[in-house]
């Protein structure tokens, strides 16, 4: 089983990150993809990559400039990302958002597009953030060309939108939100969408479940997103478990 996005060294989790990743590991999780948001955290989430690896084999590391900080970036962020490919897993968390946080759009699309470019350039599978943006999003993509995969985080797209980006290879991550009681919208979208095309996420500790606040969630409570896909899509837990481990796994198999 795997948390395909989560913020080890952010708050609260960073205060016993070999605790909750022993957690995890006793509820069966093999792997979390743990990701940087902004330049500052890059260096620290690359120095964990082993010793997270060492606790749960299937892990991941990935750093990016997620579109809420792009006008926080340093001047030398795209050398210092690029020297620090080698050591990535993936890139992300990054994207675009026409939110009322974010920043203007034409601070976020050169960024956006810059780390699609630098993915695709080594290979390497993005994590994207996407609110209100599924067309510019798609449009970056199909710019950029069929050398970038990934996942779409948190994703509450349309039928459509799921369509396009599984077109393309992406895999959907779904979170916490599934199992809220009001999330009849999200649960007849994602019931048409096929499981392998699916990655699980909690998005911890910012997403919570329909029986954990937002700030507290943990890499442990995936298993509440696996146990709500088994009920919606009629299938055995162990499935869902195996279905959505291997797509996740297979993001670094691919030529």
């Amino acid at each position: 089983m795997i948390d395909s996005h989560c913020h080890l060294f952010d708050a609260p989790l960073r205060e016993d990150p070999e605790g909750v990743l022993a957690e995890a590991g006793e509820a069966g999780i093999t792997g979390v993809l743990v990701v940087a948001t902004w330049a500052s955290a890059w260096d620290e989430i690359v120095a964990s990559r082993g010793r997270v690896r060492q606790m749960l084999p299937d892990s991941r590391v990935a750093a990016g400039l997620h579109p809420w900080f792009v006008h926080e970036a340093p001047q030398d962020w795209d050398e210092r990302l690029t020297a620090l490919l080698p050591r990535l897993d993936a890139i992300g968390e990054i994207g675009l958002d026409r939110g009322e946080r974010a920043p203007a759009m034409d601070l976020q699309e050169p960024v956006f597009a810059r780390q699609l470019r630098l993915a695709a350039g080594a290979g390497l599978p993005v994590l994207v953030h996407v609110v209100k943006a599924h067309d510019l999003v798609l449009h970056h993509l199909k710019e950029t060309g069929q050398g970038v995969r990934g996942i779409i985080h948190a994703f509450s797209g349309s039928p459509e939108d799921a369509r396009a980006y599984i077109d393309r290879g992406f895999l959907l991550g779904i979170g916490g939100g599934i199992t809220r009681e009001n999330a009849h919208r999200l649960r007849r979208v994602v019931s048409k969408i096929p499981l392998e095309s699916l990655v699980m996420e909690t998005d911890s500790p910012y997403l919570g479940t329909e029986t954990i606040p937002a700030g507290a969630s943990r890499p442990v409570h995936v298993l509440q997103v696996a146990q709500k896909l088994a009920e919606l899509f009629g299938v055995p837990l162990e499935t869902v478990i195996s279905v959505t481990t291997a797509g996740f796994l297979g993001l670094w198999e691919r030529p």
